[in-house]
């Protein structure tokens, strides 16, 4: 059993390394559409895992895809070179088996990178012998929901079929054991004339609803696809009215006149559906605590790759004491697996927590067993920190030789 004084265990490597995933396993050919913004995003992405060794032999794993996103490799070697040889009770203060403060030292770096504290918790939680979702506070749930975020413009994969095309994977998604499906709206945006991208939207609405049924939820996200077209959002709006969607995210860019109007609509058409936005959010700082005190969106969405557990936890803590009704659902797309179950362990501490966003990309390279899927939720595993291991002999087969290391 390994020591548990966090100052027994010292860095002395960091490894990141490209992984390639999948929506749905590589011989399927499954082509996820393109959104309100982008191209195709195709049949594979690409993950980036982080590994933080110790001179005790153990280590803890993360995704560094948001600094790999845009090219910040360098800046990472950099600044990561920092932390070799720092004691793991370098970074927070841990009272109790409870993570209670950080060091202002390191605020900065972990700011800067969240996806380094869920290495980090992923670690500590190691040699505490705890799951990481104890180092935030007691567990509130043992099962946390989940929905499957990957049902893009499948009607433009698939011209044919229209928005049949998206209804046909929604009903496959549901036959997975799914009981919440998002579907990617927003075609005014970019890809259709305007009024004919507006029907198009509705029409997917309906027929998802027409072929998964009244029990299952439905979320929508049009990526800021109503820009500048606020005559056709409130059409969209009216046109949902009896379809029972549960959230409707980032209709717009925010701002708070166009959300007044936004809520305006929803309270006039569909009342019990939830505006929620924020997968940007950093801070106080921000547009959307704006809209948070106007009680303008009804969850907020950041990152936990962008957070990090500790930074997500004060929001949480902070959402509360402001007396805010403001419930939380992390943004998650294309942290896939890691990002996932980071945010399945702060669902577990977080009374306000909602739901998780499962991008459903396959990987061969990460075992966690405990995160049992069934009926739509995910169990909460006990074992310590984030209960994910790497297989090993497939990484040092396939993947380490494109590994980048410092030390």
């Amino acid at each position: 059993m390994a020591d548990k004084n966090l100052d027994q265990h010292v860095i002395n490597k960091i490894t990141i390394t490209p992984v390639e995933t999948y929506f749905g396993s590589p011989a399927s050919g499954r082509i996820v559409g393109r959104n309100s913004k982008s191209e195709n995003y195709g049949y594979n992405q690409r993950e980036w895992l982080l590994q933080i060794f110790t001179d005790s032999g153990l280590k803890g794993i993360s995704n560094a895809r948001p600094a790999m996103n845009s090219g910040r490799l360098l800046d990472v070697y950099n600044d990561f070179r920092d932390l070799i040889g720092l004691k793991l009770s370098s970074f927070f203060t841990v009272n109790a088996g409870r993570v209670t403060a950080i060091n202002p030292r390191w605020s900065d770096l972990i700011d800067r990178y969240g996806f380094l504290d869920v290495a980090l918790f992923d670690l500590i939680g190691r040699v505490l012998d705890a799951p990481s979702h104890s180092l935030l506070g007691d567990k509130v749930r043992d099962k946390v929901e989940g929905y499957d975020s990957s049902l893009y413009f499948q009607d433009l994969v698939n011209p044919a079929e229209g928005a049949g095309a998206v209804a046909r994977e929604a009903a496959e998604a549901v036959e997975k054991g799914w009981t919440a499906v998002k579907l990617k709206l927003g075609r005014p945006g970019k890809w259709f004339e305007p009024n004919a991208g507006t029907l198009r939207d509705i029409e997917v609405v309906e027929s998802v609803r027409s072929a998964v049924g009244d029990d299952i939820k439905i979320l929508v996200d049009a990526n800021n696809g109503y820009d500048a077209r606020l005559d056709l959002l409130e059409d969209f709006v009216r046109g949902i009215g009896d379809l029972n969607v549960m959230w409707m995210e980032e209709m717009v860019t925010e701002n708070i006149s166009d959300y007044r109007k936004l809520n305006e609509w929803r309270d006039k058409y569909t009342p019990s559906t939830m505006i929620v936005d924020g997968e940007s959010h950093k801070g106080r700082q921000t547009i959307y605590w704006q809209l948070m005190e106007e009680g303008l969106i009804d969850a907020i969405q950041p990152d936990m790759l962008h957070m990090g557990f500790w930074q997500f936890h004060v929001l949480a803590r902070d959402i509360q004491d402001s007396d805010y009704s403001t419930l939380i659902a992390p943004h998650n797309y294309n942290a896939a697996y890691l990002g996932l179950r980071a945010d399945i362990q702060f669902g577990a501490a977080t009374e306000r927590f909602v739901i998780a966003e499962d991008s459903t990309l396959d990987f061969d390279l990460y075992d966690g067993p405990e995160y049992a899927f069934e009926n739509g939720k995910y169990n909460v595993p006990d074992s310590p920190g984030l209960a994910v291991s790497v297989d090993s002999e497939l990484y040092d087969r396939v993947y380490k030789q494109h590994e980048t290391v410092i030390s």
